[in-house]
């Protein structure tokens, strides 16, 4: 690297701060080499972040902010990695190889084509094991035609890796068979896409400059039909540990299923023609497990341990009626209630009224979070919870920012785990205030 002129650039820039000695090098050089160029980056060095000027949030973010809820997250984990990647398009170096977003990707289109025609054969029930197997077996083949050109040019290290992650894919849809072939509410919609949709017009908060737009796709939206009112929940597949939390939703982040949620109460009428109920959500593990069991560990218990590792989470309407619906019986096995001490745990089981508290403190950080963008706020203000949960952790922009805890007014947001409890009356709190 100190062989070329534009990478040994790199190394002197990393000085500036310090740096090890091969960067001191670098810095030297460009310093008697090229002493004007290396007197802008050493003042360059010394600015602080500053913010942008409403005609910089203009070009950048148009006069009507399109946010989804990536987008959200971003913002809410740091406002100069939500800069980077959504203001100035920059993208890290990637290598060639079936990555984690195309695992994701690959496992949602088996998912949404499997139901789409189980669906129009009548439903899971109506559908064989074998039948089922035969079906997944096709959209498997299927992706890797249309997707992956029949493996043209692949390695065979990637189509072993594939076959290995094509052979989970039917444990994952047999997991969702056995869990709606004991529910009433049955899939509607797939990949229901709001910003696109006629019918139902993206939430939007504020007018004229400033306004924000909500896009977003729901993986999947069931209902349930009961006393001709139409109870709809949005389920969401997850490749990754991704699952539902009350505090995260306070701090600003994993509000996505909550979003589709609450637009589809507002507005799912105008698509369903039905009067709308808010009945949950729930993230619904897209992975395989690796149980840690000994060797004489029976049928049974690897059974239970592998439930217990695909455990849906998220958030029910708190009806005897509705949580029958949601599945049937007294063993139930994916509804996602967590049960602590014996009883449902407060972020897992809400009512109507709770629901409506969620969705006025989630308008209310989106409004916020509006206000931040419009002003040109392009702070470097990492979220942290340990070492092992942070926003600086892998961030694709770690080397363009150069974040120092302290330096120039900025700092991490430290945020503890809050039990779901006190977030539901901080939120009462909020909710009385404003």
């Amino acid at each position: 690297r100190m062989s070329a002129e534009a990478p040994a650039l790199t190394l002197a820039a990393h000085a500036v701060s310090g740096g090890t000695a091969r960067e001191r090098s670098a810095a030297e050089y460009f310093r008697r080499k090229q002493p004007e160029r290396f007197g802008k980056l050493t003042a360059a060095a010394k600015m602080s972040r500053g913010r942008l000027s409403p005609e910089a949030v203009r070009a950048l973010y148009g006069r009507r902010l399109k946010l989804s809820a990536s987008r959200i997250d971003k913002f809410a984990s740091c406002k100069f990695a939500y800069f980077c990647q959504y203001g100035l398009n920059a993208r890290p170096y990637e290598p060639a190889g079936f990555t984690p977003p195309e695992i994701g990707t690959f496992m949602h289109y088996v998912l949404e084509h499997t139901a789409r025609d189980v669906r129009d054969r009548g439903g899971f029930s109506a559908v064989s094991d074998d039948e089922l197997h035969a079906i997944t077996q096709r959209h498997v083949d299927g992706y890797v035609h249309e997707q992956l050109n029949d493996f043209q040019e692949k390695s065979q290290r990637f189509i072993y890796l594939f076959r290995r992650l094509g052979k989970d894919v039917f444990q994952i849809v047999s997991d969702m068979a056995a869990e709606l072939r004991r529910s009433d509410f049955e899939p509607l919609d797939f990949e229901l896409d709001f910003s696109k949709m006629s019918d139902i017009p993206p939430a939007e908060l504020g007018d004229g400059d400033g306004a924000v737009t909500l896009t977003g796709i729901a993986d999947r939206v069931d209902g349930w039909l009961h006393d001709g009112r139409l109870y709809l929940r949005v389920v969401d597949y997850k490749t990754g540990k991704k699952s539902f939390s009350l505090s995260d939703v306070w701090y600003g982040m994993g509000l996505q299923m909550l979003l589709y949620l609450f637009a589809l109460g507002r507005d799912g009428e105008k698509l369903y023609g039905r009067e709308i109920v808010p009945a949950g959500v729930m993230y619904v593990p897209a992975r395989s497990v690796i149980l840690p069991v000994s060797r004489d560990c029976g049928d049974e218990e690897a059974q239970r341990l592998r439930l217990d590792g695909v455990k849906r989470s998220g958030v029910v309407l708190d009806e005897a009626e509705v949580i029958e619906a949601w599945e049937h019986g007294e063993d139930k096995k994916y509804i996602p209630i967590r049960m602590r001490y014996g009883k449902p745990t407060p972020d897992s089981l809400m009512t109507a009224e709770r629901l409506g508290l969620l969705s006025r403190h989630i308008r209310k950080t989106l409004t916020d979070m509006a206000r931040q963008l419009n002003s040109g706020s392009i702070a470097a203000d990492p979220y942290y919870r340990s070492q092992q949960e942070n926003a600086c952790l892998n961030c694709d922009y770690f080397d363009a920012c150069h974040f120092s805890q302290g330096e120039n007014g900025e700092s991490c947001r430290f945020q503890q785990k809050i039990p779901a409890d006190k977030v539901i009356e901080m939120m009462e709190g909020e909710d009385g205030n404003g």
